[in-house]
């Protein structure tokens, strides 16, 4: 399979690379896939594992701007 691969308007399959030097694990998105999700540079996202043994990612709400207002 060749990555990454668009499963639907806002989901992808990617492959997890691991740093040569480092060993740290990372993804890469897609171009414009943060955009498209409506994500941003800096945003906390949430890894949850699904039955079949993927991966769903999901940006974390920010809990504060509902308190501020």
């Amino acid at each position: 399979m060749e990555y990454p691969k668009q499963t639907g308007p806002n989901s992808w399959v990617v492959q997890v690379k691991e740093d040569g030097k480092t060993k740290d694990l990372y993804i890469e998105f897609p171009d414009g896939a943060i955009n498209q999700v409506g994500w941003d540079i800096g945003d906390t996202v949430i890894w949850e594992e699904l039955p079949s043994g993927s991966w769903s990612l999901k940006k974390k709400e920010d809990d504060d701007a509902t308190k501020n207002t």
